[in-house]
């Protein structure tokens, strides 16, 4: 089975091998899989009748209740950047993705947005539905060929976990160096529902700001890490809410950042809305050379009787004990170096797809030597 209906153009080999960088895999080993190339949705089609994925434009056309998903979890007028895509509202760029209630889907769901015009501007708009009882992996990625280095890409989030759906992504960004990229990433989890998440930031980019806003039901589960690389001339800006507004709500968040020279700033809020929930902030940041910064802010909010929220927050240079242990045993201080990099930025948790670990560690090795 079919869905959607924007599959009328082919990747060119290319395309493919940028996509391949950022998550990408053949189609038939993938239950669902959209492209979205500038302003046009080159792909976007299910190969599991579990799965819904088509252009947002058509799902509002299709399905009824899709247009009270839309902007359901943020307001169009709450942000300059919220106007600028809400103005596009009745003509939407972006897709929708509906697992279906009690879908147990086997093979993961793959959603990649790629910029080829340089100086292009995307305003863009995704809307995912894990419903009732369903089970579902996500990969997703944004990428650039290597002659795009300036452009603007704006995109909105929203995610709706019902009642007992369980969720795991995998996110990767691979802008260009002089871009300017804002996401913002809304979701709300039902009770019972699970979410793990993993975010990667590693190339270079002018400026990067990525808010995350979560609303957790009773009895809800979310465990997220980021990992952050910043080189020379890179400003990153990660902003995260964690709300946890149902009883017995539990929250994990791990953040690891490193600089090359670039700026890297984490704001995280944690805040206990309700009794017998359970939240914990982790920031680590790692300074290669003296120049360069990174500000972690980790705040904590706790409103009801009984929240349990806590935090640990770090921010160092590279140890010279670790330095001089691996260089003793006969690697030289670049490779030693190196090594503690991928060390301190190593991807946690089974749901990572091995192909996709692979690529970040010659990602990061790529970022240091300035390849990227």
């Amino acid at each position: 089975m079919t869905e959607g209906t924007a599959d009328a153009f082919r990747l060119s080999n290319e395309e493919r091998n940028i996509l391949h960088d950022v998550g990408y895999d053949d189609e038939s080993r993938r239950a669902a899989t959209s492209v979205l190339i500038d302003r046009q949705m080159r792909i976007a089609r299910s190969t599991d009748n579990d799965v819904v994925l088509m252009p947002l434009a058509e799902a509002l056309k299709t399905y009824d209740f899709v247009q009270d998903l839309m902007f359901g979890l943020v307001s169009p007028d709450e942000n300059d950047d919220m106007r600028e895509i809400s103005a596009h509202m009745d003509d939407p760029l972006g897709h929708f993705t509906w697992v279906r209630p009690g879908a147990k889907v086997s093979l993961p769901v793959q959603s990649f947005t790629v910029l080829e015009l340089p100086q292009g501007r995307q305003f863009t708009h995704y809307i995912t539905l894990i419903d009732e009882g369903a089970e579902v992996e996500m990969i997703s990625g944004a990428a650039v060929p290597p002659q795009v280095h300036a452009g603007r890409h704006v995109c909105l989030s929203e995610t709706y976990l019902r009642a007992g759906a369980r969720s795991q992504s995998v996110a990767i960004d691979h802008w260009g160096a002089n871009m300017e990229v804002r996401s913002h990433s809304y979701s709300k989890l039902e009770r019972g529902a699970h979410s793990a998440s993993t975010a990667i930031s590693l190339a270079a980019i002018r400026d990067h700001q990525a808010f995350s806003r979560s609303q957790m039901g009773e009895d809800s589960h979310c465990v997220a890490q980021s990992i952050v690389f910043a080189p020379d001339g890179c400003t990153k800006l990660i902003d995260d809410r964690i709300t946890l507004a149902g009883p017995g709500a539990r929250s994990e968040s791990m953040t690891r950042m490193v600089t090359a020279g670039g700026t890297i700033t984490n704001n995280a809020l944690l805040i206990g809305d309700a009794a017998d929930t359970t939240g914990f902030l982790g920031c680590d940041g790692l300074k290669l050379p003296d120049h360069g910064e990174i500000v972690a802010i980790p705040a904590l909010h706790a409103r009801a009787e009984g929240a349990q929220l806590s935090h640990e927050a770090s921010v160092g240079m590279v140890s010279a004990e670790k330095l001089a242990y691996l260089m003793a045993s006969g690697l030289d201080e670049d490779t030693a170096r190196d090594l503690i990099v991928q060390g301190f930025l190593s991807l946690e948790g089974e749901h990572i797809p091995q192909t996709v670990g692979a690529r970040v560690t010659d990602m990061i090795a790529e970022a240091k030597s300035g390849g990227m």
